[in-house]
């Protein structure tokens, strides 16, 4: 009797929004959304998405307070309203539902959502709580291509690093120019650079680099065509930057100091430099780390010349509580050649974010970096500090 009594107030509850959307495009766009969704909150209206209906639009958005995602579509508004709803329950609720036609109306503290078979209802929190999301309409404007942006920062960022004491290490160095984006990212024990052409009016600043990772995960899922570019404005006065991609805008904070002088470390001068297969380094590489995950996850590569006509890389992990490894590839060797040795994580983390069937590898001495090129590509490096060798 009360669950009857129930609907019927429910039913007569007046309705403050309603609209028809696609179980497909509502779908993606709460996908796209959920990027800046906070795993774990004290803040309970930072869980909710801002749903807005009004003329032939849907406006939904997201924060955790350093970024925020905004997604415009299209929609059927029979009412325009705002509510705020449980973000992530309602992307897995409408990702399960079938292709067709979705209604979504608030009726008094609830949200009603209907498709075929289908209702579900979900219970609202104020719109005057939701944070204030800044619109970026003034700053430096920058035009690049997404694809080319998407691969760059695939090829940098997992160098920045994950300790929260070094903040300004935690983002990647944006350096733009007239018609150029160099890429910087460093944890201390590495360094990858990317330079990409774009259209852009000069400026230096450092983004997070889990807001730039969500950038490339946008650019995939948001479907961009080959030669469609992302736009971007960095309001260096709000400390902010923003990227619109297609329907979607997606702003990030920047991160606050100086990004340390990178070039300092650069070697120019090597003295050996191989051509390597990459899938055969990255397999004698796998091979090696069975050996030195315990044991500081350190391998040694040798460059050899074996005859006028054979060279060899050679790679070898020991351990003392379990036993050593050795095996070897031919390469192409200019130079003495020499040993050096690396922890095996930071080779395998730059072969497998680049392109194409060989890399280059140059040192100088066991105690100076080494540095990893990809043939005919004079945009990329990777530079990675050794560790002082055993006897």
């Amino acid at each position: 009797m009360d669950d009857k009594r129930k609907e019927v107030c429910y039913i007569k509850a007046p309705r403050q929004m309603k609209f028809k959307i696609s179980q497909g495009d509502f779908s993606k766009a709460l996908l796209l959304v959920n990027k800046s969704l906070p795993s774990r909150t004290n803040l309970p209206i930072l869980a909710n998405v801002l749903v807005s209906a009004s003329g032939n639009k849907l406006e939904i958005v997201s924060t955790n307070l350093e970024t925020a995602t905004r997604v415009v579509i299209g929609s059927e508004v029979e009412k325009e309203g705002k509510v705020t709803v449980p973000g992530r329950i309602l992307f897995e609720f409408i990702s399960q539902l079938s292709e067709g036609e979705i209604v979504v109306e608030r009726l008094g503290e609830e949200v009603l959502v209907s498709a075929k078979n289908y209702r579900a209802r979900l219970a609202i929190m104020g719109t005057e709580d939701f944070p204030a999301i800044p619109k970026i309409e003034k700053g430096k404007k920058i035009s690049i291509g997404a694809g080319d942006f998407a691969k760059g920062i695939l090829k940098v960022v997992f160098c920045a690093t994950q300790d929260e004491g070094r903040p300004v290490l935690t983002g990647i160095l944006c350096d733009f120019e007239k018609e150029s984006l160099s890429l910087v990212a460093t944890d201390g024990y590495r360094l990858s650079f990317q330079k990409l052409a774009c259209e852009s009016e000069e400026v230096k600043i450092v983004v997070p680099a889990k807001a730039l990772l969500e950038v490339t995960k946008i650019i995939s899922e948001a479907e961009v065509g080959e030669n469609q570019q992302t736009e971007i404005l960095v309001a260096e006065s709000l400390n902010q930057i923003n990227f619109k991609i297609n329907n979607v805008e997606f702003t990030s904070r920047l991160i606050e100091g100086e990004f340390p002088n990178w070039q300092k470390i650069i070697p120019t001068n090597f003295t050996s430099s191989a051509k390597i297969n990459k899938e055969e380094f990255i397999k004698l590489v796998k091979i090696a780390s069975i050996f030195a995950r315990d044991s500081g996850s350190i391998i040694r590569l040798s460059l050899t010349s074996e005859s006028k006509r054979v060279a060899l890389l050679k790679v070898s992990a020991n351990n003392d509580q379990i036993g050593s490894n050795e095996a070897e590839c031919e390469i192409e060797l200019s130079g003495a050649g020499g040993q050096i040795a690396f922890n095996f994580r930071y080779i395998l983390e730059m072969l497998s974010s680049v392109e194409g069937e060989d890399v280059n590898f140059e040192m100088i001495e066991s105690l100076n970096p080494g540095r990893l090129t990809v043939p005919g590509d004079d945009n990329y490096f990777h530079i990675i500090m050794p560790v002082r060798l055993q006897s």
